[in-house]
């Protein structure tokens, strides 16, 4: 099977997980797991004892996350939001960390513009450029006032076993990094746990699925900088056009594999904050948790330390 690393954003950080989920893992999540509801009832406000001061809005906000595959650090990944007015930019990078670096090195940056506009977050552009031991590729795409992305790739489409995604398809969608601050940014006590957000990020064409599943309580572990109260949310992902043709159907089971979120609203900010992500499937496990945050220019979750790894010295003479 292949592994393709998709887009550096939180929704791409569940392709990723999705994909890697399929190699033999175990990885503990530390939470209460519930199994997702067959209907998408409205979320349950979140309760936090204690957070009773108001909430201001979001005005920057650095995150950093850490993704564990195979029982070991495989990810690190870093966001840097900006808000000014109306208008919203995104700053992403993720690399690979330990044995997975020696295995298969890969990098990637992004950027994001967007707006927001009756209250709702427009993508405007969309970047990113990802050098990995295998290859380089690279995406730029730009919505016009209609909603409709117009992209540049590299290695273009026609090089790379798939087909274009239709323009019919295209229109008013979101770039995954918009889709994830979008809602971020929904304001009110009520999870962003419901609907749909149809994605293009300009090879491929995909909605993801959002439904509520409950409040859980993360329990503290040394991956996380985070915990405490959270809401669940199910998440799937459904394929619609631009894959390449040589995708067979484990692929395509492992990306479609309901994916579970945690997010919590830090005190005195009007956002939804990702705390942790579980790829969990039969044959194993992909989590990330969030390994540090300051929002507003305030630290809200300490960097967790580095990880050093201890190496056994001979005994000589």
């Amino acid at each position: 099977m292949r592994i393709t690393l998709p887009s550096v954003t939180f929704p791409g950080a569940l392709r990723i997980g999705l994909l890697l989920a399929s190699l033999p893992a175990a990885a503990a999540t530390g939470a209460v797991r519930a199994e997702p509801p067959p209907a998408d009832p409205a979320p349950t406000p979140l309760a936090t004892p204690g957070d009773t001061a108001p909430r201001g809005a979001l005005r920057s906000a650095r995150l950093e996350f850490g993704l564990y595959a195979l029982g070991a650090k495989a990810f690190d990944m870093k966001l840097d939001l900006q808000r000014e007015g109306d208008a919203i930019t995104v700053d992403t990078g993720m690399q690979t960390f330990g044995l997975v670096n020696f295995l298969m090195s890969f990098e990637m940056t992004g950027h994001v513009a967007a707006q927001m506009q009756g209250g709702r977050v427009m993508p405007v552009r969309y970047r990113t450029d990802s050098d990995g031991s295998w290859s380089k590729r690279s995406t730029r795409i730009v919505w016009d006032a209609d909603g409709m992305p117009t992209a540049e790739v590299l290695p273009p489409v026609d090089q790379d076993d798939r087909d274009p995604v239709p323009d019919a398809l295209k229109r008013n969608t979101m770039d995954p990094t918009t889709a994830i601050v979008a809602r971020a940014l929904h304001s009110g006590d009520a999870p962003p746990c419901n609907g749909i957000d149809a994605i293009f990020d300009g090879r491929r064409r995909y909605n993801l699925h959002f439904s509520p599943v409950g409040p859980a309580m993360l329990k503290p572990q040394d991956r996380s900088t985070y915990a405490g109260p959270a809401y669940e949310c199910a998440v799937r992902l459904e394929p619609i056009a631009g894959y390449r043709h040589g995708d067979d159907a484990d692929t395509r089971a492992v990306e479609e594999h309901v994916t579970r979120l945690w997010l919590t609203r830090p005190p005195g900010v009007d956002v939804w904050i990702p705390v942790q992500i579980d790829s969990g499937i039969s044959l194993g496990s992909v989590t990330g948790w969030i390994a540090g945050a300051t929002l507003n220019g305030k630290t809200w979750l300490a960097p967790l330390p580095p990880i050093r790894y201890a190496v056994e010295r001979p005994n000589t003479p």
